[in-house]
């Protein structure tokens, strides 16, 4: 919804979320829901029949996805698997699209894991985000994850791809496929988008190996949708949360411990799918919220925005302005000196298990 208003942007969003409610707006997102999902559906016949075919690399490939729109956590998830992959004496590479970079048809090397190559302008927020969390670490981006994983195999000699949000990019054969539900609000209203959050139905869940439920810490009881997802796979079904794990100045490098939020007056600002889990989570570190601030996700914040970030956070005499890492890695471009990003990093409950699933999809 790229280019709406941010009040029409939030007035869909509520419709896709089952927040808003809307007989003639719903009815038109229901006939577009239609098409979307006959186009979904003669693309899943064309790779049955082999109109469409399927491609494989000559290496293990990981794939983590999703079947909504928004954030799953998809992006601590790809983190906590390449450094377990690291752990385990593999050389893997994340390859992703890119979302949101200047060209997205463009083919990328964010960084040859020693040093990251290029901003997030050019290869995406979140894959800089990654190459920064993860020395050692190649990430390439392209439109055609093939034809980038192929170019990674070349030029690194990988022996395992993470594919980033790869679900529904079914053209590339995966050894293991992992799909992230977000408990907190797992499926929207149930409804293919436009008319809902679904990239998918539900019952696409049965293509997954391993389904991981993300921010479990944030609900009362995992339990109800574990057997949600049951009913649509036999994938085995793991549990994690996010942890925060400290503060940085992404300028100096100098890092704070969290009791430093403890009483302290913050200015929260993100340009993240959902601002309110952030604020929640600095919250739940003792931090005093009196001014916030929200972006689109994805945004490309310009000096004037930060401006008016330490404007506010002035106007209400904040002891400290946070954002998050993602958000952080964005603004690299603009002086941003004073702004701490929370860092956060994924524990899934089940570590045992988990860590003897992806070892044997080895």
């Amino acid at each position: 919804m790229a280019g709406l208003s941010l009040p029409v942007k939030s007035f869909f969003e509520d419709l896709m979320y089952g927040r808003q409610r809307s007989l003639f707006w719903e009815g038109v997102l229901s006939v577009l829901s239609c098409l979307y999902g006959a186009a979904i559906r003669v693309r899943k016949w064309g790779y049955t029949i082999h109109i469409l075919q399927r491609r494989g690399l000559a290496c293990t490939v990981i794939s983590v996805g999703n079947v909504t729109l928004g954030g799953t956590g998809k992006t601590p998830a790809v983190i906590h698997l390449a450094a377990l992959l690291l752990k385990m004496q593999r050389r893997p590479v994340v390859v992703s699209r890119g979302y949101g970079r200047t060209n997205e048809a463009e083919r990328v090397i964010v960084s040859d894991g020693n040093s990251i190559l290029v901003d997030t302008k050019t290869g995406g927020d979140e894959p800089v985000l990654i190459a920064s969390k993860l020395p050692g670490v190649p990430v390439i981006v392209g439109q055609n994850r093939y034809q980038a994983a192929q170019d990674a195999l070349h030029r690194f000699k990988t022996d395992a791809v993470i594919l980033d949000d790869g679900f529904q990019h079914i053209q590339l054969k995966r050894t293991l496929d992992i799909v992230l539900v977000d408990a907190r609000d797992p499926f929207g209203n149930g409804k293919l988008f436009p008319a809902g959050i679904l990239r998918e139905p539900i019952a696409s869940l049965e293509r997954a190996d391993a389904v991981l439920i993300t921010n479990t810490d944030r609900v009362v009881d995992a339990a109800l949708l574990k057997e949600s997802i049951m009913q649509c796979t036999r994938a085995p079904i793991f549990t994690s949360h996010q942890v925060p794990i400290d503060l940085i100045d992404y300028c100096s490098g100098e890092t704070k411990p969290l009791s430093a939020l403890h009483g302290t007056r913050v200015f929260a600002f993100s340009g993240i799918a959902r601002p309110a889990s952030f604020t929640s989570m600095l919250r739940s570190l003792g931090a005093d919220i009196v001014g916030e601030a929200s972006f689109p996700d994805h945004y490309d914040f310009k000096k004037s925005d930060l401006a008016g970030v330490f404007q506010k956070a002035a106007d209400d005499k904040v002891s400290m302005i946070v954002t998050t890492e993602k958000d952080a890695v964005r603004l690299q471009t603009v002086k941003h000196e004073g702004v701490w990003a929370l860092r956060i990093e994924l524990m899934v409950t089940e570590r045992e298990a988990w860590e003897n699933l992806i070892l044997k999809g080895l």
